[in-house]
């Protein structure tokens, strides 16, 4: 379907400049050339301009989608929590990136994920690249997610780290 894709535009063109040829238009979804005049169902534009257009659309639709999970891929890989996951410990974020010194303590998003719970938790009382495990969240899980603002493009990134946890009781 994505080779089709790729070549409908090609074989739109082919189709109106060659009527007499055999006509590969015939394969195309939603079009096809009847009497020597392409038609099209509703919704199927025959202009090869409108269909370069939609496709345009679906790639930059598609290379949005695979930035994003590139960035959770990348966020994965390079913010970590350092530190044992016990109650009273101190876990601390730690990047292969840029430091995280320079970022202002309100960018660090504390999460808990308690057990049998579907949805994460935010912990409101943290804040900065570091976090003292509490009562709180022994038999937890806890993350955290460092929030920014793209460079210049006005977007939001987002770098979440891997859970740690369950937290274990205190010493």
């Amino acid at each position: 379907m994505d080779s089709l894709r790729r070549r409908l535009p090609l074989l739109l063109m082919a189709a109106l400049l060659a009527p007499g040829l055999p006509a590969p238009g015939q394969d195309l979804v939603g079009c096809a050339l009847v009497e020597g005049q392409l038609s099209c169902v509703p919704g199927v534009s025959g202009d090869p301009q409108a269909q370069i257009r939609a496709l345009r659309g679906q790639i930059a639709d598609t290379l949005a989608a695979e930035s994003a999970v590139q960035q959770e891929i990348l966020g994965l890989q390079s913010l970590v929590l350092d530190g044992e996951a016990r109650e009273g410990a101190l876990l601390s974020a730690q990047a292969a990136m840029a430091t995280l010194s320079e970022l202002p303590a309100g960018n660090f998003h504390w999460y808990r994920l308690t057990p049998g719970a579907s949805h994460w938790v935010w912990i409101s009382s943290a804040s900065g690249p570091t976090y003292r495990l509490t009562a709180a969240d022994v038999g937890s899980q806890v993350m955290v997610l460092i929030v920014q603002n793209g460079d210049g493009t006005g977007g939001v990134k987002r770098q979440p780290s891997q859970p740690v946890g369950p937290v274990l009781a205190g010493p």
